[in-house]
């Protein structure tokens, strides 16, 4: 979760909101994590996850950083069967939702 603050914190105006939240949906934990930054484009959403994929914006200066940290994520929870989820619109921001299998005694 600490990558995606960060990415948050990067690529959102100089006055920031981002807005943490968590529920819980059928058997998920699901933490989101929204910010009103630049956005990411449906073209760009397709690649995100892959390793060293550095998005280009001439909006955006010198943010530093490898290209990894979404790849992690992904793997980390499709490691432990979760899921990532991105919904994302150009100029208007980013959410991105966490879903953490819970593993509950009375299923």
């Amino acid at each position: 979760m600490i990558n995606i603050l960060s990415n948050a914190i990067k690529y959102s105006p100089e006055k920031k909101f981002i807005r943490v939240s968590s529920e819980i949906i059928n058997n998920y934990a699901v933490v989101k994590i929204k910010d009103e930054g630049i956005g990411i484009s449906k073209e760009d959403i397709k690649n995100i996850f892959n390793p060293f994929v550095r998005l280009k914006n001439a909006d955006v200066k010198h943010t530093g950083g490898a290209g990894i940290g979404l790849s992690i994520i992904k793997n980390i929870m499709d490691s432990h069967k979760g899921k990532t989820e991105v919904v994302s619109e150009l100029g208007i921001g980013t959410s991105f939702n966490l879903y953490f299998p819970l593993n509950r005694a009375d299923r």
